[in-house]
């Protein structure tokens, strides 16, 4: 055992004494989950009564892994030998008597019989235990339930249409102030961050002072506004003694340069005004002293170095008028911010009031009403008994992860606990202890309320309380990690070790050491060179809007570059500590936030041929498969709405391409719902389209949303339509917008457009469980991926800036005398006063301190290897972003090396290693236990024996003839609908599509209406054909359908674009088929070519033509034994027809060791 495991556990057996109270601080992957089994173990074999003890965790995730371990390790302690249970006690720091292995052994039944089992929870799962358990004096239903997003959304819309709604006076004045500031759609995400974000903040604030006026009083001490309105402080800024400035600025008209006597020139013109002449151009005189942004002008501006030597006192008037108007401005601006946190204060409370009133008639909340009414049940002077209840239920508690507890959740917590040591609790003999595990190094969920302050208030002040009552207090820390390389934890160590990245990291007298137990591990740090940020490109006019991005986009060439080098290194590049190969599920790739960049990562990952998972969460309507359902429903709640039915036509759903959508839609006389019923009949897929609508519309009014949907995608095809476009992965989304219509119908009356509108204002996300990944790569934001690790980490997104405080329109600000935090309102920056710049100034710097610990948190989730790199942005980066700060960490490595990078990279590499030089200590378990015998009351055995299925014998390799065949294909892509004719290639191309069409659609109709419904087609104006042309193009289909040797091809036996799928010699075939007749005695398939040239002869036809016609025959002589197959290729361009001979695709049959195409 090494130094490093030996002093790790040894903290550990010092920190998980059950004697104790204790706080440990827990670097990553230092054993937490360990150390907080081994306090439980510990308590229950000191004694300690199972169900008394209370284990609160933050995630769901980390309660049930602490729970399988425990399970696990009492499983075990059950049935184990003297020699291993006596080993395990010791490793405890227990005594291995009889006594000690007795007990050891009745665990596992003790907590097996326990109601519910164990208490290891969430803190929102405990309040919710605990209301249940007190309903009556928490003044809540005992049949309560927990809304989701998309419900409190519609309650919290529906309170604040009700409140915007009266006709009170107090309220219209307070509306029309806001109106003048806000837009609806601001106002309307302002409060639902109020009641949502900040709802614990404003449940306080409203318990302590539920009157709006003195809210306001409060909000005016808080900015320390003066009691002056808004009128009397404008009018002091142009109301002044202005004899100082006239002269200094008479004497910079005279004697400066232009632009200095202009500007002065100015402002003495607005010094004659009068009084209200001033007010109304206020502006001028204000802009003459500060900039646009409202900084303080240089004084180079208005005074020269020249007429500063000859006039000294003229830089001390205009600071002097400068500082008068800032303290005007600012006492201005605190007036104005007052009257409007005021007017936010009148309005927010009566919409907080209606949403709580919709919540306790409806007996559904959210987890921060949970949290609030269980703090206040705790903290409620008159709740004695059931603190009594809970003190006489509760004996030890152990917290994990506390850095990231919230101040609400930390009540609950705190009134827990001061009972353990005072009362009663204090002096019934009964040893109660405290245990809290935490790293402030990775306290990174400030959005959901967590706040390091409380922490530290917490830390300190339980450590006072259990050392005043006599108990024993323990601080200690834990920095081995068991998780990471040496590489990596060197590389953390560095970053954190000066510069701009220790800010909230490390505190200021402290040195951030890891520990490697994994000493003599391989592994490794690598950081890229940047993908330069390329200049504007130089493209045509009417190059694509997709060109564009393609080109100047450093984040998507890094997308690929990313993409490409895993393809290369999955199942190549080893992994010396586990014994294998890199798969995909071993790869972690971490980003900063959910945005464009990981939806380009996640299809440069998929078009480079590697399993990826997608992003960890995604927002369910703004998927593409959802969408196109949502459109749907509201072209057919509104037919009239052209828009969202152009979006179904060109939708996997109704499947119209870009011509055929532009052929129906312009030139059309009424709505687009019209044009499509009107001319029905005229094309297959418009006959198809129409049947869709008109089939959803019949169901819109008259079934429930579950039901309209569940009916599109199954019995109407849409699930099969979107799949087969859009891939597997629009599987999750469709099936979540199902379960979500489905909960909507259990609890509101379930009509569509009330669905809709449901959906519109939730904006539900959906979370993929990273255990769901399987063996594919994992794309998650840094917060996603706590507590996660993984073999490769990469970190793409290091250039970005953390996020931008000032775009905030609402702070929460301390009032004087104790009063407690109050929101002020503050719709721009110019209007910003001194008490709302110095708390955005300290929010930036929560925030900078917050952005350094989630790069410490990305970094430590790699165990092997670690990735970083980035795309460079036109400007130069900020040594504050999280690539500057590695690179700086790069340079205070020893023995980094540097390599030349090759493409699509440019530049150098910087790379620090360790090699593999002691046994691996990943290598995934064999398992070596035999197959147990039969019981002999089975009788004799028969023959078989249970095992599993052999391995397939060789790897089954993947054709797709069709891709083979366009590979080789001479032909062009489509030209656009907006171009001209063009070339004489453009135009037989274009006459070989409309050939394939007909032969295509036509075959389906009565052989009489075959000739006027082809007219009928060619003549529609998109297709830009005359009278001539037509008739060739006839000419030349009916050529084909009424060849002599193609009439079984056509008949009724036939059927177009077949599907085909099969395994032929080890090689899985599959593919579209243009025409298949299957006849008694054969087999009949026909294939269309557009080649503008084809061959003459068919031992001229190509070679990919031939393998693709061959796979297909291959596929159909398995489907239909005993049966010829005959193929046949249609050339489109002149109509002819070309039998293939079977000697050709006898020699082209696909063979076993076939490569994958």
């Amino acid at each position: 055992m090494s130094g490093a495991i030996a002093a790790a556990e040894a903290a550990q057996r010092a920190a998980s004494d059950p004697s104790v109270s204790a706080f440990v601080g827990a670097s990553a992957g230092s054993g937490k989950t360990k150390l907080l089994t081994d306090r439980l173990l510990r308590l229950m074999l000191s004694g300690a009564t199972p169900s008394r003890i209370l284990c609160l965790t933050f995630t769901r995730a980390a309660a049930a892994e602490m729970a399988i371990r425990l399970r696990r390790r009492l499983g075990d302690w059950a049935i184990a030998t003297d020699e291993t249970l006596d080993a395990d006690l010791a490793a405890l720091d227990m005594p291995a008597d009889t006594g000690t292995r007795h007990r050891a052994r009745m665990l596992f039944g003790q907590v097996l019989d326990l109601p519910g089992g164990l208490r290891i929870d969430t803190v929102h799962a405990f309040c919710q235990s605990l209301l249940r358990r007190f309903p009556l004096e928490a003044q809540i239903s005992p049949h309560f339930a927990v809304a989701d997003e998309a419900e409190a959304a519609v309650r919290r819309r529906g309170a604040r249409e009700a409140v915007l709604g009266d006709d009170s006076r107090a309220a219209e004045a307070a509306l029309r102030l806001l109106a003048g500031q806000i837009s609806e759609t601001d106002f309307a995400g302002l409060t639902d961050r109020m009641l949502t974000d900040a709802q614990a903040r404003l449940a306080r604030l409203v318990s302590r002072h539920p009157d709006a006026g003195i809210i306001a009083a409060m909000q005016a001490a808080a900015l320390d506004a003066p009691d002056d309105d808004e009128e009397t402080i404008r009018r002091a800024i142009v109301e002044f003694d202005d004899r100082e400035i006239r002269g200094a600025l008479s004497i910079i008209k005279d004697r400066s340069s232009t632009k200095a006597c202009e500007k002065a020139g100015e402002l003495l013109s607005w010094l004659k005004l009068e009084t209200e002449a001033r007010l109304a151009c206020q502006d001028i005189w204000i802009s003459g002293f500060f900039t646009g942004k409202g900084d303080p002008r240089a004084m180079s501006s208005l005074v020269s170095k020249g007429l500063d030597a000859e006039e000294p006192t003229l830089k001390a008037t205009i600071e002097a008028e400068q500082g008068r108007l800032l303290r005007a401005k600012d006492r201005l601006a605190a007036r104005r911010l007052a009257d409007l946190s005021a007017a936010l204060a009148q309005l927010v409370l009566p919409i907080q009031a209606a949403e709580q009133s919709a919540k306790q008639g409806s007996a559904r909340f959210d987890y921060a009403d949970l949290i609030a009414r269980a703090a206040q049940l705790l903290v409620d002077p008159g709740a004695a008994w059931v603190l009594y209840k809970l003190d006489g239920g509760i004996d030890h508690i152990l917290l994990d992860e506390v850095q990231d507890i919230a101040p609400a959740q930390w009540e609950v917590i705190d009134a827990i606990v001061a009972e353990f040591f005072a009362g009663t609790g204090a002096r019934d003999g009964t040893a109660r202890t405290v245990f809290a595990v935490g790293d402030r190094k990775q306290s990174i969920y400030s959005f959901q309320g967590a706040d390091l302050a409380s922490f530290d208030a917490w830390r300190a002040g339980i450590g006072a309380r259990v050392s005043a009552a006599g108990a024993r207090w323990h601080e200690g820390s834990l920095a081995t990690s068991f998780r990471s390389t040496a590489p990596i934890l060197s590389l953390v160590d560095k970053v954190f070790e000066r510069g701009p990245a220790r800010s909230g990291v490390v505190m200021p007298d402290e040195e951030l050491a890891h520990g490697a137990s994994r000493a003599g591990q391989a592994g490794s740090v690598t950081l890229w060179p940047l993908v330069p940020a390329d200049p504007d490109p130089e493209l045509a006019a009417w190059a694509p809007a997709e060109t564009y991005a393609e080109q100047a986009s450093a984040r998507r060439r890094l997308a690929r570059s990313v993409a490409g080098w895993i393809a290369a290194n999955v199942g190549t590049m080893r992994l010396e500590s586990r014994g294998r190969m890199l798969a995909p599920g071993d790869i972690l790739i971490l980003v900063r936030q959910r945005n464009e960049f990981g939806v380009a990562l996640t299809r440069a990952l998929k078009e480079a041929g590697v399993k990826v998972a997608g992003l960890d969460r995604m927002v369910l309507t703004e998927t593409r498969a959802v969408a196109d359902l949502i459109a749907l429903a509201r072209a057919v709640l509104l037919p009239e709405d052209d828009v969202e039915l152009a979006t179904v036509l060109a939708s996997p759903l109704g499947g119209l391409s870009d011509e055929e959508l532009m052929n129906l839609a312009l030139d059309r006389k009424g709505t687009l719902r019209d044009a499509l019923f009107t001319r029905a009949d005229e094309h297959v897929a418009f006959a198809a389209a129409r049947d869709l609508i008109a089939e959803a519309q019949a169901r819109a009014d008259f079934v429930t949303p579950y039901r309209f949907f569940a009916e599109v995608l199954g019995p109407m095809g849409g699930r099969a339509r979107l799949l087969a476009r859009l891939g597997p992965e629009a599987a999750e989304p469709l099936d979540e917008l199902l379960a979500t219509a489905l909960d909507y119908g259990t609890h509101e009356a379930p009509s569509l457009q009330g669905f809709l509108a449901a959906l519109d204002a939730a904006a539900a996300e959906v979370k993929r469980e990273a255990e769901a990944a399987g063996d594919s790569v994992r794309l998650m934001t840094v917060h996603g991926a706590k507590g996660l690790q993984a073999p490769l980490v990469i970190l793409p997104d290091t250039t970005g800036q953390r996020g931008k405080e000032a775009r905030d329109l609402l702070y929460w600000i301390d009032a004087p005398q104790g009063g407690g935090e109050v929101p002020i309102f503050c719709p721009r920056a110019d209007m910003r006063s001194a008490a709302v710049r110095q708390a955005l100034a300290s929010a930036s710097d929560r925030g900078f301190e917050e952005y350094n610990r989630l790069l410490y948190v990305a970094l430590t989730r790699a165990e092997d290897h670690l990735i970083v790199c980035g795309a460079a942005t036109k400007s130069r980066l900020p040594e504050t972003c999280w690539y500057e700060s590695v690179r700086a960490g790069f340079e205070r490595l020893d023995g980094v090396a540097e390599i030349e990078a090759e493409p699509p990279l440019d530049g150098t590499i910087l790379y620090y290693a360790a090699p593999q030089s002691a046994p691996p200590d990943r290598l995934a378990a064999i398992s070596t236990a035999t197959a147990a015998p039969l019981p002999g009351w089975i009788g004799p055995e028969t023959g078989w024996r249970a095992a599993p299925p052999p391995e397939p014998k060789q790897r089954i390799d993947r054709l797709v003839p069709s891709r083979s065949a366009e590979g080789e294909s001479t032909g062009l892509a489509a030209a656009s609908p907006l171009a001209g004719r063009g070339t004489g290639r453009e135009a037989a191309m274009a006459r070989g599509r409309l050939i394939h069409a007909l032969l295509q659609h036509l075959p389906e109709l009565p052989p009489d209406d075959r000739r006027e419904a082809a007219r009928r087609y060619l003549a529609q104006p998109g297709h830009r054909l005359g009278d001539v042309e037509q008739t060739d193009v006839i000419d030349t289909v009916f050529g084909v359908l009424d060849h002599p040797d193609l009439t079984a091809l056509f008949g009724p036996a036939s059927r177009a674009e077949a599907p085909i799928a099969g395994i032929v010699g080890g090689v899985e075939i599959g593919g579209l088929i243009d025409r298949l007749a299957v006849l008694p005695d054969r087999v009949l398939i026909a294939d269309y070519k557009t080649d503008r040239q084809p061959p003459a002869d068919p031992a001229e036809i190509p070679e990919a033509y031939a393998a693709q016609l061959a796979a297909y025959a291959a596929v159909l002589a398995e489907i239909y034994p005993g049966r010829r197959i005959d193929a046949v290729l249609v050339w489109t361009a002149r109509g002819h027809v070309m039998p293939v001979p079977a000697a050709r695709l006898a020699r082209h049959a696909p063979k076993p060791d076939q490569p994958s195409a």
